[in-house]
């Protein structure tokens, strides 16, 4: 088994813009640094290593004829010598994608399995010879801040990048072309790959994964049967699924499922579900694949199993999840994933779960082909077991598989009540955009205001994935219609208008020879239905915007890197771009199927430092929804210029978080860079005040009649519903000598919670003059259940600065707020003194 970069993939994916070349450059760099350094501190380790394949065919011909003897990286003395070669910038723990192992920092094999430690990133080469320069001569540091200025100037910059900018020599990152990522890991994970097979052959033993054996440990969290709360998350139908899997050796029920009802066998002892399949010799990782041959079996995963279904529209990007392409008799496969945001490569054996009469117990895809269980398997390895990967969005699925940015579209008003005026036609327009792109796309079949008798009645599964395939309208556009796949196949699906044996097919000729004819059979699960009852019937769609010729570059932290500090980053843009951003929490192994209580919002601002050292938000040209998912995304333009990413996480329950790692992925149409930077957990409360002035609502109070009036005595009252998914309330006082009196009450509420502490619904507030106050936020409790917010407010001018009446007398604020200088809580009121009004 060799490696699979050649030439002519490299030419295949390579291109003559200066960005391609330049994500090409990149990455040769930051391999030529690394396996230098490598010879020279593991030669015992890596004497019989070569210089690698993509290292060799990359170099293109003109720089073959212009590179002299001394300057070839792997035989220069003088170049291993060099502080490149000394210093390859990748100084903090690392995490092995292939074992995942965490090895120290200066560690450059995994300690466990020996993988190169260039696959968990590829660093910015352009900043490590600043940084290796600097190691060598300490007095360069004011040389480099000039350079850095010089070349990233801007009139507001702020002056904590240049602060920052050099205290770690792991602070930076370059995108690189989607396609040379992909090369450089491939390659990497087949070094392994091959030195795993010579040791089976060697000891005449098929693999055995020790990191996710063949037991009860990797089908269910508590390593005996399947959890009460995991049952929960899955519809009727799907725990009947379970309970049949189950009856061929038990009568158990579905709560007790165990894994004496399962057992592992390999390809060579499984029974395919199909007679017809018994006829082929010999089992195979691909067969030109399709949708059509996913099936899901007994786990409820249709989330991903339908991402799969979706992913073999376009066999090119299906086939690169699998890094061993070809059926191993070893029994070794390699996949690659991206797991909350990281890309990693995941080892797995072909043992797989399997029943009594030694048919795949879980999804499996028809004509012997193994893909489907392989994947599934090594996303269960990924999240710990079988049942951590029950239950899920289609995007997360898609985002597993592919790594690309994903999109949720809600449709229609009886799924979306806070949205009063869907807009149907821009809706469709919407998707017909998407799958002009070749964009994949699932949709969440749920509507909470539909009985359970009327989607059996028309063939529907209530809370269930399907893969929304294609999208058609008649010449006259009268009928628009959607074409969708059940990952389950032909049991259930669509019997109202436009189904396979309705009269509209041949009421309408100029449509049925094109569409209905495309079928296969009943009993794929493929069936066309009306975008009127698509909106019905459905949630929402899932859009994964899969692009070959963009860039990415991703970065993982923590929130709160140290105490009273959050994470940021510099984006430096030097062209116009296109942009999407996508923010990942790291989720622990075994708890992905827990609902979160934790929100994420992430934005792109434009902020300058104040004379006291504060810095103040002048503009939020990209904003993600505040959402309680795994993940969030947004997308939009930039121009050229340097901004700040502010990642966000809100626990508005305040529990205990088992982890605030994250990770940041950036998909771009040119080339940017990201540096590392933080600020005082205050930046929260100046970002939260000016999303409600830039996209609030200023409303009318008790106090005022008109605008006018609003205007006369100076204060206004923002209210901010976009992008919360829930309320703010902020209030501005510009009176130049009185306070304001604010009186806040939640008249009523449900699966709401409020974020100021210990209050009975009701808050008393003293805003001083010239200050702004965020009085309250409030945010949906759960995310399943929808939500009601009831409130009023009153106030007054006044010479006093403390409450004078009610709860919290003499008080500034009811319930106490910490005023300490030091204080980061969002409702302390601010100076907007020296601040510009928008």
């Amino acid at each position: 088994m060799g490696s699979v970069v050649s030439q002519a993939n490299l030419d295949r994916i390579s291109t003559s813009s200066p960005d391609a070349v330049a994500s090409l450059n990149q990455i040769i760099r930051a391999f030529n640094n690394e396996f230098l350094f490598q010879s020279q501190q593991n030669d015992h380790i890596l004497h019989h290593r070569q210089p690698t394949p993509i290292l060799r065919s990359s170099i293109t011909r003109k720089e073959e004829r212009h590179r002299s003897k001394s300057s070839d990286p792997f035989q220069s003395q003088e170049h291993q010598n060099s502080p490149q070669a000394r210093s390859t910038g990748i100084k903090r723990q690392w995490q092995c994608q292939l074992c995942h192992t965490i090895n120290e920092s200066n560690a450059l094999l995994c300690t466990e399995c020996g993988s190169n430690k260039i696959n968990v990133y590829v660093p910015c080469m352009d900043h490590i010879d600043i940084i290796s320069t600097q190691n060598d001569n300490q007095n360069n540091l004011l040389r480099v801040d000039n350079v850095l200025s010089k070349n990233h100037h801007e009139n507001r910059v702020i002056s904590v990048i240049n602060q920052n900018s050099l205290e770690n020599d792991n602070d930076r990152r370059r995108s690189v072309l989607i396609a040379h990522k992909h090369e450089a890991d491939e390659h990497i994970a087949l070094k392994h790959v091959e030195k795993l097979v010579q040791t089976c052959l060697f000891a005449q033993n098929r693999f055995k994964d020790k990191n996710f054996p063949a037991s009860s440990d990797s089908l269910y969290i508590n390593g005996k049967s399947l959890s009460k709360f995991t049952l929960t998350l899955l519809p009727d139908q799907q725990q009947i699924n379970l309970k049949f899997s189950s009856s061929a050796t038990s009568s158990s029920s579905s709560s007790s499922l165990s894994a004496d009802n399962i057992q592992w066998l390999r390809p060579d002892k499984i029974i395919p579900q199909e007679w017809i399949d018994n006829v082929r010799q010999s089992w195979a990782v691909f067969r030109d694949p399709n949708p059509n041959d996913v099936l899901q079996g007994a786990l409820g995963d249709c989330w991903f199993i339908t991402a799969l279904s979706v992913l073999a529209e376009q066999p090119e990007y299906l086939m690169r999840v699998l890094v061993t392409k070809q059926f191993s008799s070893e029994g070794i496969y390699c996949v690659r994933l991206c797991k909350d945001g990281e890309w990693t490569q995941v080892l797995v054996d072909d043992r797989l779960p399997c029943t009594f009469d030694k048919k795949l117990a879980y999804s499996q895809a028809h004509r012997k082909q193994l893909w489907v269980p392989l994947i599934e398997k090594a996303v269960a390895k990924l999240n710990g077991s079988y049942e951590a990967i029950i239950a899920g969005r289609c995007c997360e699925g898609l985002a597993t598989v592919t790594g690309s940015p994903c999109e949720t579209l809600i449709l229609g008003r009886s799924n979306n009540p806070d949205d009063k005026n869907v807009d149907y036609d821009r809706l469709w327009s919407k998707l017909l955009h998407a799958r002009s792109k070749r964009f994949l796309m699932c949709a969440m079949c749920c509507n909470n205001l539909i009985s359970k008798e009327e989607f059996e009645k028309y063939g529907l599964l209530n809370i269930h994935a399907y893969s929304l395939q294609d999208l058609k309208q008649s010449r006259d556009e009268k009928h628009k219609l959607v074409k969708l796949r059940n990952p389950w196949g032909g049991t259930y699906r669509w019997t109202g208008d436009w189904s396979d044996n309705s009269h509209l097919w041949s009421e309408n000729p100029d449509l049925n020879p094109e569409l209905l004819n495309t079928k296969l059979n009943k009993l794929d699960g493929v069936f066309w239905m009306p975008f009127v009852s698509f909106v019905r019937y459905f949630e929402c769609v899932d859009i994964c915007k899969l692009r070959h010729n963009w860039y990415e570059v991703r970065d993982s932290s923590n929130f709160y890197p140290i105490p009273k500090m959050m994470q940021a980053y510099s984006l430096i843009v030097s062209h116009a771009i296109e942009l999407d951003i996508t923010l990942h929490r790291k989720i622990s192994k075994n708890l992905r199927v827990q609902r979160s209580d934790i929100s994420l919002c992430v934005a792109i601002i434009n902020i300058e430092e104040q004379p006291n050292g504060t810095h103040r938000i002048y503009s939020i040209p990209i904003i993600s929804q505040r959402d309680q998912h795994k993940f969030i995304a947004t997308d939009g333009f930039l121009q050229p210029g340097t901004y700040v990413i502010l990642p966000l996480l809100f626990n508005q329950v305040n529990k205990h978080l088992d982890n605030t790692e994250f990770t940041i992925a950036i998909h771009s149409s040119r080339v940017i860079d990201i540096q590392r930077v933080q600020f005082p957990l205050r930046m929260k409360r100046e970002f939260l005040i000016k999303l409600c002035i830039f996209y609030g609502e200023p409303v009318r109070t008790s106090k005022s009649t008109d605008e006018n009036d609003n205007q006369f005595d100076g204060i206004t009252i923002y209210e901010l519903k976009k992008y919360w998914d829930g309320l703010i309330v902020l209030v501005e006082n510009r009176h130049p000598s009185k306070y304001v009196h604010f009186h806040f009450r939640c008249t009523v509420s449900q699966n709401a919670l409020i974020s100021r502490k210990d209050s009975q619904r009701e808050l008393f507030d003293v805003v001083p003059p010239s200050y702004r106050q965020i009085i309250t936020t409030i945010s949906r409790k759960s995310p399943s259940s929808s939500f009601t917010i009831g409130h009023d407010f009153q106030y007054l001018l006044s010479s006093q600065n403390v409450i004078k009446q009610g709860e919290g007398i003499k008080q500034k604020h009811w319930p106490i707020i910490d005023e300490s200088q030091s204080s980061d809580d969002i409702h302390l009121p601010q100076s907007i003194s020296s601040a510009k009004h928008k």
